[in-house]
């Protein structure tokens, strides 16, 4: 008897657990079911396929996924295909990310067509951001994984905004959580997971409020509130008030659920619609509030960020309106306000919490870590896609993170930003900026070599972690220059007093990635070789550059070959 014969003879249950073991990432299940005609049938039972698909997190929306999985008939579902389709969009993405750590030619491209995979590349790439630590290349191909799940989220956010500012109904929720897309590097906590978390809460204040459908309008508007009170929700404290964690709708029902005025009245209205109410924000000055509308039309208003369990007058608000200098204008201040216009309230609430200096350590302290030019990238890019006009100075501080941080972000600048520039000096400044960008993903890197007739050697290699003898900071070096040669010309050098070194300006000055993940130009008198291994936040930047560290070393090891190819 053949083998092929033997797993035939065997029942087909047991057929069936067996190939359940074969890996979902591999296409042998696929040329299994060609074997034969059993072995076709058994390996396509639709229920088969959906249990696979299910083991995927991640959906585009195109594929109405939850609507599929909820079919009461399993059979009338192509899950063979979805799932087909879905092996191929994890396996061009592993190509496509693999492409991306092994050379730095036309990532922006690769990145792109990541991208256009979407929501279906996150499964993929969240494995990659968690590669084990054995992995040859395992810092690069965390870190890019990572960087290509936030350019994901940041195109979401990106497509929703615009979607918003052309008219189309965008919920409260959605058009906010897009600022969570901006500080996001996991897959976890996006806009479906906000939904989620808003869906939970809506159901249990719902099974917790006896005889819901019995009360009135106002009485299931005052229960939510009180509802929130229980669920923790707090209006932040005057000294954490601008902690930036509070401008986040999804941080805030992640952590420790204190927020600002316009954050708990998202929250509020998001639950309200949830359970039958029309609420919408209102745009009061200085304090956003909450709008309920009754069964006779008229507006209830409350306050969700006091928590407070009775409705606000409309008396006492036009006092305050009267008190504020605001007069014929007032009742745009009480009626419900555009979604448009409370994204640019969150972008401006982001930039103040950016503006202000760091408190004291106990209240600044986060219950997640924010990227601050993260989160300014998404206040500003919300300003320009919402915002009437785009200034000069959002353009220069737009396309100065484009070149630090979103290359891949190049597109977007010029088929939306640039359209828009009144400005002919800011249209010329963001071509220039995309041009080079693109003119340098594109090229070869020039080639830094070590043998040099001057005798001006290069003491320090690429990969070298060093503490600096000035300042108390960690870095690693990824470049180098034989004499001080900066981006910025003689003007840098002036200014950080480059001549007033012991050595000078003809000394190697090393270009080095610091553990606050700021880029410094160093000086090479400055550098003292470290004696211990790198900090953990260096570790998890140094994959821009570097493939893995070597504890034997004490080095990382080199990603950027092509540049520097005796390192």
């Amino acid at each position: 008897m053949t083998k092929d014969s033997i797993l035939l003879s065997l029942p087909e249950e047991v057929i069936e657990n067996t190939l359940k073991f074969i890996p979902d990432d591999d296409s042998a299940l696929l040329d299994i079911s060609l074997v034969c005609k059993k072995l076709y049938r058994l390996s396509n039972s639709p229920l088969e396929w959906r249990t696979r698909c299910r083991r995927f997190r991640y959906w585009e929306p195109r594929h109405e996924y939850q609507k599929k999985v909820k079919h009461p008939l399993p059979a009338e579902v192509d899950w063979r295909s979805l799932f087909v389709e879905r092996i191929y969009s994890y396996k061009r993405t592993t190509m496509l990310l693999n492409e991306i750590i092994s050379s730095p030619v036309d990532r922006i491209n690769k990145f792109n067509k990541i991208a256009d995979i979407g929501c279906d590349a996150k499964d993929c790439l969240a494995e990659h951001a968690n590669a084990s630590d054995d992995v040859e290349d395992v810092l690069a191909r965390r870190w890019y994984a990572a960087a290509a799940i936030h350019y994901i989220h940041r195109r979401q956010a990106i497509m929703g905004w615009k979607k918003l500012a052309s008219g189309e109904d965008i919920s409260l929720e959605y058009a906010l959580g897009c600022f969570e897309l901006f500080i996001l590097k996991t897959p976890e906590g996006d806009i479906d997971d906000i939904s989620g978390i808003l869906d939970e809460l809506a159901a249990r204040f719902r099974s917790e409020t006896a005889n819901f459908a019995d009360m009135s309008t106002k009485a299931k508007a005052l229960a939510l509130c009180t509802y929130m009170n229980r669920e923790g929700f707090r209006g932040a404290s005057y000294e954490s008030y601008r902690a930036l964690k509070n401008a986040f709708i999804g941080v805030s029902l992640r952590t420790d659920r204190t927020n600002l005025p316009l954050t708990a009245t998202a929250i509020y209205c998001s639950l309200a619609t949830r359970v039958g109410l029309a609420a919408y924000p209102c745009s009061f000055p200085y304090h956003v509030l909450a709008i309920v509308r009754n069964e006779d039309g008229n507006y209830i208003y409350l306050d969700p960020f006091r928590g407070e369990g009775s409705d606000l007058p409309v008396q006492g608000l036009e006092h305050q309106l009267s008190e504020l200098g605001v007069g014929a204008t007032k009742d745009e201040f009480l009626c419900p306000s555009p979604t448009t216009d409370i994204v640019l309230r969150t972008s401006r609430n982001i930039l103040e919490s950016l503006r202000r200096a760091p408190g004291p350590p106990d209240i600044q302290q986060e219950a997640v870590e924010i990227d601050r030019h993260s989160a300014l990238y998404a206040a500003l890019t919300a300003s320009a896609l919402l915002g009437p006009r785009i200034t000069l100075n959002v353009v220069q501080h737009m396309a100065r993170r484009i070149q630090d941080e979103y290359s891949m972000d190049v597109q977007f600048f010029e088929e939306d930003i640039v359209p828009k520039l009144e400005d002919r000096n800011a249209r010329e400044l963001l071509l220039e900026k995309c041009g080079e960008l693109r003119a340098e993903d594109s090229a070869q890197r020039p080639v830094s070599r070590r043998e040099n007739s001057d005798g001006n050697d290069v003491r320090y290699r690429v990969g070298t972690v060093f503490v600096h003898k000035r300042y108390p900071f960690q870095g690693v070096v990824f470049g180098w220059s034989r004499t001080c040669a900066p981006r910025e010309g003689e003007e840098w050098m002036q200014t950080m007093g480059v001549d007033t070194l012991s050595r000078g300006r003809h000394q190697p000055f090393y270009l080095a990635l610091v553990m606050d993940g700021s880029v410094r130009y160093v000086a090479e008198e400055n550098i003292v070789v470290s004696q211990t291994d790198p900090v953990e936040s260096l570790k998890k930047l140094a994959g821009k550059y570097f493939k893995r560290y070597s504890r034997a070393e004490r080095m990382f090891i080199s990603n950027i070959r092509d540049e520097y190819p005796d390192d």
